[in-house]
């Protein structure tokens, strides 16, 4: 016969919560509530995720002789918990305290006094249970299990209450004179800035490091940057030993990508032996760019050695007066143009442009000093908006390799006519993350639809294509809009931590998220969202997919517009109104371009939504539709 829906007994007295007892009937989850004072200490408390709040099981409420009172909803992983507590072993006739089913949830005022219990709760429990979700395939558990187990093993008692203290500074202090200074000091020492150390550790399969007079083996010091990197051992023990150190010209994350690209290719030469292959020229510029050097040409020669292409570019060292910096520059970009299948070395030199430098839009510049904060590339080798990916022959140049000539197809132009609310140029005069908020949400259409969102957030994260996994309850569509929410939202916050408060040049930029937010909660109501202040701290949920977006997100010296046509595009802030889009055979990259006399200068590389996988030509052939393109 069924049951009606459980109905609560009132709590009696101020200190009063209920707790339950769970029966063994295997078929049902049979539970017996019981009255007792929080100080009573008689329960475990269950410390879970709720999960989709829609129903998904339920618990039928028993009196002590079995007869049922009725049933309560439960979400699908409460369901889950109390199925495995009622299994496992240990835990029989113990009574629990569960939110869910202990406090009425159809009660507010109830509900109101049980949660300010809470924290007495937690505390007066003998125990919290924290539910980690419902075991998967058991060799797959006992795997699991088993490596934790030694992992924890491994740690030694002492490094626990040596994490714990490092808050303290006097301890601080106590445990860098334990050695952690002299390793620092050692891991991340001048020898770890200079580009030429580079070949200097790499051509010699046997190195060691000398210290004094004590010789030390080379991995014993070359992996700790390595592992502070990975966050093995506590970057903020690297941190605040670098601050008290000083003389960090270069940061600790490229030293740490400087000294694991050493490493790499130390273990790859131990390993291949003889059929070890050295990386191109311009791969090793890229990967040690934040070295240092004295002479600008170093960074070519200090590499030349380790490349393997160096003898096909016919590069030797020249420090001659003859051979400057921008000789240098403009012989070897036509070299690795002329002797490459790619065009692999114009997203380069859009990284590495000086502002008022008098090299060819298309050239390296190698006289730069190293800029953490210079705009992120859309990266190669992941999208291919041209069908010839490859060159067929070699690229032509003119005017006494002043000009570079490719062939492709203008596709598009930059437009800034439909922003509602800032232009791009408004973008410069504020800082990177808070310019790409204001042009991101004045990308956003008033009246936009899921598609939308969609599109904005894959040109946001042009780093790199990802695709979230639907839940089992919403929809890829409502699962990305709680993306954008997230991501938005953090934005939002780090516009009003910038400026303290909410100021009036900002007004309508809060303005502007409130409804986007408020939008998205209405095209996707199947996601959790906050019920708070837009601006307030991120849930763990939030936090988590967060995290997804900020991996991928491009927006440092970046923003986002639409174009001619109304795509989405995400360009660097020194794009223009009618700029051209273009196409361009043998490179993984749209590129933004500006007519300049009779060619064109080379601007930025560009994300353009729709665009980047070839379908600029569909039906139609290359040969039909692109042109010589003439850059300088």
């Amino acid at each position: 016969m069924d049951v009606p829906r459980y109905k609560y007994e009132p709590l009696q007295l101020a200190n009063e919560i209920r707790v339950l007892k769970l029966g063994k009937n295997r078929t049902r989850i049979e539970v017996c509530i019981l009255h007792v004072p929080v100080a009573s200490r008689a329960f475990r408390a269950l410390s879970y995720v709720w999960g989709n709040p829609q129903e998904a099981g339920r618990a039928t409420i028993t009196e002590g002789n079995g007869q049922a009172l009725g049933w309560i909803p439960l979400t699908k992983n409460l369901d889950n918990a109390m199925r495995n507590l009622r299994d496992t072993e240990g835990l029989e006739n113990e009574c629990f305290w569960i939110d869910q089913i202990c406090i009425n949830q159809q009660d507010e005022e109830e509900k109101g006094q049980q949660v300010a219990m809470m924290s007495h709760i937690y505390t007066e429990s003998r125990q919290v249970i924290t539910y980690l979700g419902p075991a998967g395939i058991e060799e797959e558990e006992l795997r699991g299990i088993r490596l934790l187990k030694r992992i924890h093993e491994y740690i030694p008692d002492e490094t626990w209450q040596q994490m714990y203290k490092v808050g303290n500074a006097e301890i601080w202090e106590r445990y860098m004179r334990q050695g952690w200074n002299w390793l620092i000091q050692v891991a991340y020492g001048e020898w770890t800035q200079r580009l030429w150390i580079v070949q200097e550790q790499l051509l010699n399969k046997n190195v060691i490091m000398l210290r004094g007079d004590r010789l030390i083996d080379w991995n014993a010091i070359a992996t700790l940057p390595i592992l502070f990197g990975f966050g093995h051992l506590p970057q903020q023990y690297r941190d605040t030993a670098r601050r008290m150190l000083g003389g960090n010209a270069v940061p600790a994350v490229e030293v740490e990508r400087s000294i694991y690209g050493l490493w790499w290719d130390r273990q790859a030469r131990l390993q291949t032996e003889t059929v070890y292959t050295w990386s191109p020229l311009c791969h090793n510029l890229q990967w040690y760019q934040s070295l240092l050097c004295r002479d600008p040409r170093d960074r070519v020669y200090a590499i030349l050695a380790i490349s393997k292409d160096s003898a096909a570019l016919s590069l030797n060292p020249d420090y001659s007066s003859m051979n400057t910096p921008d000789t240098l520059s403009r012989h070897l970009s036509v070299r690795v143009l002329q002797n490459g299948h790619n065009l692999e070395l114009l997203s380069f030199s859009l990284s590495w442009r000086q502002p008022h430098s008098t090299l060819p839009s298309w050239c390296l510049n190698l006289d730069i000093a190293f800029d953490a904060n210079s705009p992120a590339n859309v990266p190669v080798e992941v999208y291919k908006p041209h069908p010839i990916w490859q060159l067929k022959e070699s690229v032509r140049f003119r005017s006494n390799d002043s000009v570079l000539i490719v062939r492709g197809r203008i596709i598009d132009n930059i437009s800034t006519k439909n922003y509602s609310t800032v232009r791009i140029h408004e973008t410069t005069n504020i800082s990177s993350q808070n310019g790409f908020l204001r042009s991101l949400v004045s990308t956003v259409p008033d009246n936009f639809h899921m598609e939308d969102i969609s599109r904005i957030l894959d040109t946001t994260t042009a780093r790199a294509p990802w695709s979230p996994q639907p839940t089992a309850q919403a929809t890829k569509d409502e699962v990305i809009a709680f993306y954008f929410w997230v991501y938005l939202r953090y934005l939002l916050r780090l516009l009003v931590e910038e400026t303290g408060s909410i100021l009036p040049t900002s007004d309508d930029i809060i303005e502007r998220c409130d409804r986007i937010l408020q939008r998205l909660k209405v095209l996707a109501p199947r996601n959790p969202y906050p019920e708070c202040e837009i601006t307030a701290e991120i849930t763990e949920s939030e936090f988590m997919a967060l995290e997804k977006v900020l991996i991928y997100s491009l927006e440092e010296g970046r923003c986002l517009g639409r174009t001619a046509t109304q795509r989405f595009f995400n360009a660097t802030h020194s794009v223009q109104e009618g700029d051209p889009i273009v196409a361009l055979q043998g490179s993984d990259q749209l590129y933004v371009i500006r007519l300049v006399g009779g060619t064109y200068k080379l601007i930025t590389d560009v994300f353009v939504d729709g665009m980047m996988n070839g379908e600029a030509y569909e039906n139609v052939h290359p040969d039909m539709v692109d042109c010589d393109i003439a850059l300088a």
